[in-house]
C-alpha cells in the first residue's frame, strides 16, 4: 500500500495534510471539493439584472480536521475556511468572562488579484467585525476560536464570500451564534447606477460598500465602504 499516494490524495481533496488540524495550508493542486457551477449556470451580468446575485454554491463539512468548516462559491469566487476551538487563549492575561475570535485570512498562490497583500491585512479585521455580534462570546470565557479563511480564486468581491463562509464554518463546529451572518458587496457605478455582487471587472466604480447582517435578527454586524457614497445612499 502506497500511503504518501493516499495522503497526496487526500490532501488534494481536502486541501490539508492529514492530522494537521490547526490550520488551512494551501492546497497542494486545488479542485473544487467535488462541487463546481456548471457552465451553463455561469451567467455574465448581461444576462442578469444590476441587483441579482450570482449563483452560490455551499458545502459544509470539508475540512475533517476542523471543529467546523465551509466552502462557498459565489460566482467564480471561491472560500475554503476552517474554525477550531475554543481553546484557552495564550493572551488572556487575566480571567475574561467573554471569549474571542481570531481571523487570519490566506490568498491561494495561484489567485490574480490586485493588493493581494493588503487584502490579507484588512480581511482579518472585517471578518471579526462582522462575526464578532453574531457569536455568543459568553459561552466561552478566557478562550479563543480561530476562523482560517483561505480565498482559492478571486472574481469579484471576496469579504462578503468569506464572511458567509465563516458564518456557516462556526455553525458547523457548533459554536453557540445568535444568528446567521450573510454579508453581500455593492458598486456604485455612477449616479443612481449600482451593481450588487459585483464581478471582477465591475469592482472598479466612484465607491463601494460590504454590507452584513443577521437576517433573522434584522440587524447589521458590518457596514465597511470607501469612495463617494452619502449617508442616504448607504
Amino acid at each position: 500500500r502506497n500511503t504518501s499516494s493516499s495522503a497526496m490524495r487526500e490532501k488534494t481533496a481536502i486541501g490539508v495534510w492529514p492530522g494537521e488540524p490547526s490550520r488551512v495550508s494551501q492546497p497542494y493542486a486545488y479542485k473544487p471539493l467535488g462541487v463546481v457551477l456548471r457552465k451553463e449556470e455561469r451567467r455574465e451580468r448581461a444576462e442578469r439584472g444590476a441587483m441579482e446575485l450570482r449563483p452560490l454554491v455551499v458545502r459544509t463539512g470539508t475540512v475533517k480536521e476542523a471543529a467546523g468548516s465551509a466552502y462557498v462559491e459565489m460566482g467564480r469566487t471561491k472560500v475554503l475556511v476552517s474554525v477550531h476551538g475554543p481553546r484557552p487563549d495564550p493572551r488572556a492575561a487575566h480571567f475574561s468572562n467573554t471569549g474571542r475570535l481570531e481571523c487570519s485570512v490566506k490568498m491561494a498562490p495561484f489567485c490574480e488579484a490586485n493588493d493581494l497583500e493588503e487584502h490579507e491585512k484588512q480581511m482579518p479585521l472585517l471578518l471579526c467585525a462582522a462575526l464578532e455580534a453574531a457569536v455568543n462570546l459568553n459561552r466561552f470565557p478566557k478562550s479563543v476560536v480561530t476562523i482560517c479563511a483561505q480565498v482559492l480564486e478571486i472574481d469579484g468581491d471576496t469579504t462578503s464570500a468569506a464572511i458567509t463562509c465563516a458564518s456557516l464554518a462556526l455553525a458547523d463546529a457548533c459554536i453557540e451564534m445568535f444568528d446567521l451572518v450573510g454579508a453581500c458587496a455593492v458598486v456604485k457605478k455612477g449616479e443612481g447606477q449600482l451593481v450588487v455582487d459585483p464581478e471582477g471587472d465591475e469592482m472598479v466604480g466612484r465607491a463601494a460598500a460590504v454590507v452584513a447582517s443577521m437576517p433573522s435578527r434584522g440587524e447589521v454586524t458590518l457596514l465597511s465602504h470607501h469612495g463617494e457614497m452619502g449617508v442616504e445612499e448607504l
